[in-house]
């Protein structure tokens, strides 16, 4: 089950809509029989330099880590990964602003 949290420009904070699918994305690991391992990665667009989007990538997978361990998701089986502009969903060429490439997807196994 895939996930897609978007952020807002240059932050590490989650958009309206995407703060309100995180009880939604809680709900759908909670309610698995066995406990599911549960891979967040990190993403940004291409404004900005590259090893700056690597660290702010990883800051938004660790906000959405911090969320999910908060609602009872054991740690143990959180994969946190950082992509920064590498693995765009939207193709851009540099320092083009692409909202959709904001983003954590979290992936439940």
């Amino acid at each position: 089950e895939l996930f897609i949290l978007y952020f807002r420009h240059n932050s590490d904070e989650l958009t309206d809509e995407s703060t309100a699918l995180t009880h939604e994305l809680v709900q759908a690991i909670q309610k698995r029989v066995v406990t599911p391992d549960v891979v967040i990665s990190g993403h940004t667009d291409t404004v900005g330099e590259m090893d700056y989007n690597y660290k702010l990538s990883l800051e938004r997978a660790e906000v959405v880590y911090k969320i999910l361990v908060a609602q009872g998701v054991a740690p143990a089986n959180i994969i946190v990964t950082s992509h920064g502009e590498g693995n765009l969903l939207v193709k851009t060429g540099d320092n083009v602003e692409e909202p959709k490439n904001r983003r954590v997807e979290v992936v439940i196994k």
